[in-house]
């Protein structure tokens, strides 16, 4: 019978199933009765109260110290309130590089009640729930060739194989891990399992299994030294780990989820034939669980190959997305060669309880094969991983129902393993869609392979409409052409000629009214290449790779200019002054670096700064070439004229920062004050009904933020009609989305307060549309007798900006526009004043922060020649 032909999972009943088992004469039991899967089961002297076990699937959710973050807290209270007796806490890595992700937990003295809290609160679950307390074991793991700290590959291996180093790109000559590395990581494992036991696990699992790095040792066959060749130096470090764990460690048994067979080729493989790896020879895999056995290891959990990168691992799936290659296996055929492998391990040590896996293709009929497997002796234990993920409350249905319900199953997608491949939070997107629904589609949008297959449509123009509709003029084909070659460096390189924060501006700038706007793909088909996430990969890659620093020359630096404002026209002038061989110092009034997009920009448009502005700015500081004065405000705690006279030239690149009132004594929120406080975390919370003054993107971001934090309803009250808002079409739509309101036509005259002073309405009245003003756009005009009360409990006013009068104080001596803003040389950005420039909002208003980065660069390029203008003179 061939077994090699997959098939896609339509097996509705038991009849139907026993029918395809007979088909491809398989061994697979099957059993009706399910009250065994109800038993409990003694281990290490505590009781499992039944035979259900959640394997160690990781959620890669973890705060960013390697805490336990609330998807994690949330997993686990979910399959403890769904009935598993058994818990097995996903991979937990025992220092920082050993983790295969940069939101992959980690152990150590400074998080352990973190911990702590994650266990008590599953066992409380647990308790509440179904009435029972949970056997926890914690896998504590080195990624080894998986290894991804930093969201970018750092392999340790402990073999070379002509198998698994082309997939991870590496050379002939790329190291090997130490003998002493692994010595000392023995003693880490010790310490780990320690810090296990203070937070009240029951056990402690080294992970073997699934090639890392302790997996990956048992298949070194090629390795010299005290680790490879042998079968005794190829188990040393698992042998000795779980001993020395046993020996030191009280109030915790020790254990491992093993590899028994690799399914790759002999000799960079474990449990396999050394002539047709498709076949399992478990002669080292028996020996080595007789010997855990005998160390003391109460339980073995089995596992067998990789289920992310080989399709021959035996374990089932159905319907791959994004590509995943098909098994060449018959899913029943492999689940059959996973029970068997499993009931041959089990036989040979009757006294070792094991868990077998695998059975989540099976959907509402896993039971039924389960308790056939158990009653047979073949497993111990029902393990779910993925299975788990969609349907956390398994246990309680078959225990209290007797059955599945089979709309709740995991559609085996491996959409879970994607969303693991692309370094997101996991889980199930089908099953737990509201919360893994939109980090799959955000984590497949900023795929590589997806952005490569986007890339591929660019048409490389010449004289590109894209590059004329960027503001700062970037090499559009030439950067998307370079990442299709794969040069990072080089289309990164582009990138920064024209633009030194192409990550923070790819997340802030309106890319579909600039560069994406201008995309020939746009009125071809309405789909333009997604220039702004290609940005975004470059950069990334470019971050994790270390080419994002700035290009410090060897010369010493030659004179020093003050550059007052880190937003984003004060950072790109910094940068370029520094590349150009002078010293710059950087003064902001706020204690960190950003400006606006950090500061006020919302997280779902845009986090935080740090990562790139510290990856750029680093070796400037590290040598010494750029001085950070921050909190420092000018007209407060600095002078223009104390600049002046300290250093050869003065950039000034500071915000507006005041926005305009509806009223002298106006009880509203500035929109930029409420969007930087509820950033922070000051602000959690607001009134039942809100409104909005304005239709810009701070009023939409405002209003927006305001849905977020639990207002029912949030009225955007605007003078002029849909057509003349101001707002990028992203964020209009977004507020939309989001059950916004919005009163067009209609004028803000004034408030309603109660005796506290607190805001109860927002006076109102209707306008129409007159002649248009300077601006181009038609006057609104107010209707007379229409004014009305709108009932609210906030007013948020974002009527635009202008200067602060603190400020404009302290730029007495410099000349002003009529409209406000500082005036400037049209090419110099040079002020009236000897030796001052100006450059960013309060020389344009205000616009986009890739404008205001290219104006900074223009400025310290304009600085610059003058300087070296005035140094040719002294010469």
């Amino acid at each position: 019978m061939n077994r090699g032909i997959h098939e896609r999972f339509h097996i509705r009943t038991l009849d139907e199933l026993r029918a395809a088992i007979a088909r491809l004469d398989l061994a697979m039991p099957v059993e009706e009765d399910l009250s065994v899967l109800g038993t409990s089961l003694q281990l290490a002297g505590r009781t499992v109260p039944n035979r259900f076990a959640a394997q160690p699937m990781e959620g890669f959710d973890s705060s960013p110290d390697g805490s336990p973050g609330p998807l994690s807290f949330r997993r686990y209270r979910r399959y403890a309130e769904g009935g598993f007796g058994l818990i097995w806490f996903e991979a937990t890595a025992v220092m920082h590089e050993a983790r295969s992700n940069p939101n992959q937990l980690c152990l150590y003295k400074g998080n352990v009640s973190a911990f702590r809290d994650l266990l008590e609160g599953t066992r409380k679950a647990a308790k509440s729930t179904m009435g029972h307390d949970i056997v926890a074991v914690i896998q504590l793991t080195h990624s080894g060739r998986y290894s991804k700290p930093r969201g970018h590959p750092a392999p340790i291996i402990a073999h070379h194989s002509p198998i698994l180093d082309p997939r991870h790109s590496l050379p002939e000559d790329y190291p090997l891990v130490t003998d002493e590395y692994l010595d000392r990581l023995l003693d880490t494992y010790v310490a780990a399992a320690e810090l296990a036991a203070q937070a009240g696990f029951d056990g402690v699992d080294v992970k073997s299994c699934h090639r890392y790095l302790v997996s990956e040792l048992l298949a070194s066959f090629t390795r010299d030294g005290k680790y490879g060749g042998s079968f005794e130096n190829r188990t040393r470090m698992l042998r000795e780990a779980l001993t020395r764990i046993g020996r030191s460690v009280k109030d915790v048994f020790v254990t491992t989820r093993m590899n028994a067979y690799d399914a790759i080729s002999h000799p960079y493989g474990f449990g396999v034939d050394p002539d047709d790896y498709r076949v399992p020879d478990l002669a080292e895999p028996k020996q080595l669980a007789a010997a855990l056995r005998d160390i003391g290891a109460p339980l073995l959990n089995v596992s067998i190959g990789n289920p992310y990168f080989n399709p021959h691992y035996g374990r089932p799936y159905d319907f791959p997305v994004e590509g995943v290659q098909v098994p060449d296996d018959n899913p029943l055929a492999g689940l059959d060669r996973f029970i068997t492998i499993t009931r041959e391990m089990q036989a040979h040590v009757r006294d070792l309880p094991m868990v077998g896996s695998g059975y989540t293709w099976l959907r509402h009929l896993m039971p039924y094969v389960a308790a056939g497997v158990i009653n047979g002796g073949g497993a111990a234990f029902l393990g779910i991983g993925r299975g788990a993920f969609a349907y956390p409350d398994t246990p309680k249905d078959v225990l209290k129902s007797g059955a599945m319900d089979p709309e709740k199953c995991c559609v085996t997608c491996s959409a879970c393993t994607q969303l693991m491949r692309d370094g997101a939070k996991t889980g199930c997107v089908v099953r737990d869609s509201r919360i893994y629904g939109p980090e799959y589609r955000k984590a497949r949008r900023f795929s590589l392979d997806r952005l490569r297959e986007e890339a591929a449509r660019c048409r490389n123009c010449e004289y590109a409409t894209c590059r004329k509709e960027c503001p700062a003029g970037v090499d559009i084909p030439g950067f998307i052409s370079a990442f299709l070659d794969d040069d990072i460096p080089a289309a990164y390189d582009i990138l920064r000629d024209a633009n030194v924060l192409p990550e923070m501006c790819a997340y802030v700038c309106p890319s579909e009214v600039q560069c994406e706007g201008g995309c020939l793909e746009d009125i071809f088909r309405e789909n333009p290449v997604p220039i702004r996430d290609i940005q975004l990969g470059v950069c990334r890659l470019a971050r994790e790779r270390g080419l994002t620093g700035v290009r410090v020359p060897a010369e010493p630096p030659v004179g020093t200019v003050a550059v007052v404002g880190a937003g984003p026209a004060g950072i790109a002038a910094t940068i370029v002054l520094m590349e150009k061989g002078r010293r710059v110092v950087l003064f902001d009034k706020s204690p960190h670096l950003g400006g606006i997009p950090d500061q006020a920009i919302p997280d779902a448009r845009y986090g935080k700064s740090d990562a790139e502005l510290d990856a750029i700015l680093r070796p400037a500081i590290d040598a010494e070439r750029l001085s950070i004065r921050a909190g420092q405000e000018l007209g407060t705690d600095i002078a223009l004229d104390d600049l002046r006279a300290e250093h050869d030239a003065v950039l000034i690149a500071v915000g507006l920062g005041q926005s305009p009132c509806l009223t002298d004594d106006s009880p509203g929120v500035d929109a930029m004050t409420f969007l930087a406080r509820v950033k922070s975390g000051d602000i959690t919370s607001v009134p039942d009904k809100v409104a909005v003054l304005g239709a810009g993107n701070a009023a939409m971001d405002a209003a927006t933020a305001a849905l977020n934090l639990g207002a029912s309803d949030v009225y955007l009250v605007y003078r002029r009609s849909f057509a003349e808002m101001p707002a990028w079409p992203s964020e209009r739509d977004n507020f939309m989305a989001a059950g916004g309101h919005c009163l067009l036509l209609t004028q803000p005259v004034g408030y309603e307060t109660d005796s506290e002073d607190n805001v109860t309405g927002l006076r109102i009245a209707r306008t129409e549309l007159g002649e248009p003003d300077e601006s181009g756009r038609r006057r609104p005009q107010v209707i007379p007798d229409t004014e009305s009360t709108l009932t609210v409990g906030m007013v948020i006013e974002a009527l635009g900006q202008s200067l602060q009068p603190a400020l404009r104080d302290a730029l007495a001596d410099i000349a002003f526009t009529d409209s406000g803003l500082v005036q400037v040389g049209r090419n110099s950005f040079a002020t009236n004043l000897d030796g001052v420039y100006a450059a960013g909002d309060l020389v344009n208003g205000g616009t986009t922060a890739v404008r205001a980065v290219a104006e900074g660069m223009k400025a310290a390029a304009e600085i610059d020649r003058a300087l070296h203008a005035a140094e040719r003179k002294q010469e």
